[in-house]
């Protein structure tokens, strides 16, 4: 199941199950009463996108945030989110539980494609969405993906889309985005798409989250483009064939040093495949990253 067919799934049938049997205020309590006094591990800012998680978030949110606090992360982004909730709970009770557990939700991945006959209805549901992530904590709400087209003229349309997006975003006080993939780094009418998608954005308004293992799928340098655009790449997912550090192909330490340069600060890691029990794989992605002396 790919990440748009997942944020669009109906998993509040899911959560209305536990909801149900033990009663909201009974999981509310039971998440805080639980983890009061969770210091973190380290000093570092470390991030987990929860599509990392994404069986287990489905099923038992709160035990899943409960196991991913205690590993030591201490920021989130979701991929949760529906109807004005975020895995089944309004966006307050959601914040409640991650901030009981010593975390902070501070990004979003939210998705809809554009259509202009629809165009009223999608800026509705994009300023609900806005809203509502907003209200999470979120800082960022990023498009995970996107249809490339097949022209130049396609393309332009969501870079006036995005623009659109992340004027609505500003004047609510937080920050739209887009997330590669490796299909970004094919080429339309000779323009790599990435690299156009960048370009007919306003920087003011569109900043992009790089997916430095898609980057290298793609068959680009993720160091190169943190440093050919400085100021437009806000946020990056770190990730790996499986767990960080694991498969010795990506240069972490060179992108992280790139980023430091460029005053990147904000990260996520993200397991999608898994070698292990998905939970030992994320454990051992923030071991990598606590000891590695390069993240600061």
């Amino acid at each position: 199941m790919n990440r748009l067919d997942f944020l669009k799934q109906g998993i509040t049938k899911a959560m209305g199950v536990a909801v149900a049997t033990v009663g909201l205020s009974g999981i509310l309590g039971a998440a805080l009463s639980s983890c009061n006094e969770n210091p973190p591990k380290t000093q570092k800012v470390v991030g987990l996108q929860l599509y990392s998680l994404r069986d287990s978030m489905a099923t038992d949110p709160v035990g899943t945030l409960k196991a991913v606090a205690d590993m030591g992360y201490t920021s989130l982004e979701t991929a949760g989110y529906s109807n004005g909730k975020l895995y089944g709970y309004t966006p307050e009770e959601f914040r409640k539980i991650v901030e009981g557990l010593g975390m902070k939700v501070t990004g979003a991945h939210v998705g809809r494609g554009y259509n202009p006959e629809q165009d009223t209805e999608i800026m509705e549901w994009w300023n609900t969405a806005f809203d509502a992530n907003k209200a999470a904590g979120c800082t960022y709400v990023i498009m995970p993906s996107m249809p490339i087209g097949e022209t130049l003229e396609e393309l332009k349309v969501y870079c006036d889309y995005y623009n659109r997006l992340g004027e609505m975003a500003k004047g609510k006080g937080i920050k739209f985005g887009f997330h590669n993939h490796a299909a970004e780094f094919k080429t339309v009418e000779d323009q790599v798409v990435l690299d156009y998608l960048i370009e007919n954005t306003d920087p003011q308004l569109v900043t992009f989250e790089l997916d430095v293992y898609w980057v290298l799928k793609g068959g680009a340098d993720p160091v190169a483009y943190i440093n050919k655009y400085p100021g437009r790449i806000g946020v990056l997912h770190i990730k790996d064939e499986s767990t960080i550090g694991e498969s010795g192909t990506v240069d972490f330490e060179a992108i992280f040093n790139a980023a430091n340069a460029q005053g990147i600060k904000d990260y996520y890691v993200e397991v999608e495949r898994y070698t292990q029990p998905p939970l030992n794989c994320v454990q051992r992605s923030f071991d990598f990253l606590e000891t590695a002396a390069y993240v600061k």
